[in-house]
């Protein structure tokens, strides 16, 4: 009888990356959605540490889990890069220093750890040249570009960490994951003489059944909201660019339109921690308190029920590698207002309505005609719609991260 095959899977991201824990969830759950005569075909193996997981996600993941790793070692709260940087050293080479990786040694490392586990894949990666070697397969993955396209955001020293690690995969990894077809001819366009094989993996989200039972109104009246309101869940980085909400917000007010927009996500923004105290002195500037409701970092099923609740999603980020906030608008069947950045485009979710991404007044048209033709939400005939779209969504992107495991 053929073993199973050994996924592992080294949970990403953490209280200040929330869009990287939910993109390892999203493979598992993703996985598990598959019928059971394929499952029988594969385990899951989650690699962790305390800071790359909280307790109630580890405890959701618990039950499609084959098996897990502490891998009991603290992460600095550096850039992504660096955590990916000092994670991969951390748990492979076991040492910290200021060089880039020893690509021998840490073949060695990680053909050993897997070795041990009985890991037949493991993902992500920085560097995928173990396959050259071992016994087991691996990808690297390339979440997006950012930095090429608005370096203005990031520090010299950010900057040439990503370019030197992206080169690193680009000249060493047979295969490399990106999570939009945007992001692989940007790859292309970046690393022409690259030989990688690019795998694109667009992720689905899954809304768990548990988080539809829970009562949105009941969640509103929690944070005494308004009835009525537009929903923007995204940490406080700039290249979210809440400030064009703020600007629409004002345009509308001029004309004694008043909507109400919260926003969810953690008000830190590691590259600019001045940047959240820009944001309050707009407000303040524009007389928008009464309009705006900042909830910092709320629990996920709270942020869901918001969602439900909402009139509609605000999208408004100059930048994404494959928008989580979309995917989870996407599940629940909710009309979203979107900047048009490329990847919004590619993912193009249905119920959607683009503006020009630095225009507040197409944004204010948008959110001016939400606002005056919504209707009381949740909408359960679009949920009920979505859900049954996301089942076979979910099972296809489970198919494709499979498809990408067993290929060597």
């Amino acid at each position: 009888m053929t073993k199973p095959l050994r996924i592992g899977l080294i949970m990403q991201g953490g209280k200040n990356w929330i869009g990287g824990t939910q993109y390892i969830k999203n493979i598992i759950l993703a996985l598990s959605s598959l019928p059971p005569d394929i499952k029988k075909t594969f385990e899951i193996c989650l690699l962790y540490n305390d800071a790359s997981i909280d307790s109630d996600t580890y405890q959701q993941l618990e039950p499609y889990l084959d098996a897990s790793h502490n891998l009991d070692v603290e992460l600095p709260s550096t850039t992504f890069i660096n955590r990916l940087i000092w994670k991969t050293r951390k748990i492979f080479l076991r040492k910290i220093d200021s060089q880039i990786l020893d690509l021998r040694e840490i073949n060695s490392r990680i053909s050993g750890f897997c070795k041990e586990k009985k890991i037949n894949f493991i993902y992500p990666l920085l560097t995928s040249r173990v396959e050259q070697t071992a016994d087991f397969g691996s990808c690297a993955w390339i979440p997006d570009f950012q930095h090429k396209y608005l370096p203005q955001l990031f520090s010299k020293d950010d900057i040439k960490i990503r370019d030197i690690t992206f080169k690193q995969i680009a000249n060493t990894s047979p295969r490399v994951v990106l999570s939009s077809n945007s992001a692989a001819k940007d790859f292309h366009k970046f690393f022409p003489n690259a030989q990688s094989e690019i795998e694109v993996l667009q992720f689905r989200t899954s809304m768990q059944e548990n988080l539809l039972d829970d009562d949105p109104v009941a969640v509103q009246q929690k944070y005494n909201l308004p009835n009525r309101f537009f929903l923007v869940s995204n940490q406080f980085w700039q290249h979210k660019n809440h400030k064009i909400i703020l600007e629409a917000l004002k345009i509308l007010k001029n004309k004694s339109i008043n909507p109400v927009v919260v926003y969810t996500g953690s008000i830190q923004d590691y590259r600019n921690p001045d940047y959240i105290n820009s944001i309050l002195t707009i407000i303040h500037e524009y007389g928008l308190a009464t309009q705006t409701y900042l909830l910092g970092l709320i629990p996920r099923h709270h942020q869901i029920q918001l969602m439900r609740r909402s009139i509609a999603v605000i999208q408004p980020s100059l930048f994404e590698g494959w928008s989580t906030v979309i995917e989870d608008a996407r599940c629940l069947g909710k009309r979203m207002i979107l900047s048009d950045f490329e990847v919004h485009l590619e993912q193009n979710p249905p119920n959607s309505y683009f503006f020009e991404r630095n225009s507040p007044d197409q944004l204010a048209d948008l959110i001016d005609e939400q606002w005056h033709s919504s209707c009381p939400s949740p909408d359960f005939e679009q949920e009920n719609i979505a859900k049954i779209r996301n089942e076979q969504e979910i099972q296809e992107f489970g198919y494709r991260f499979l498809e990408i495991a067993i290929k060597k």
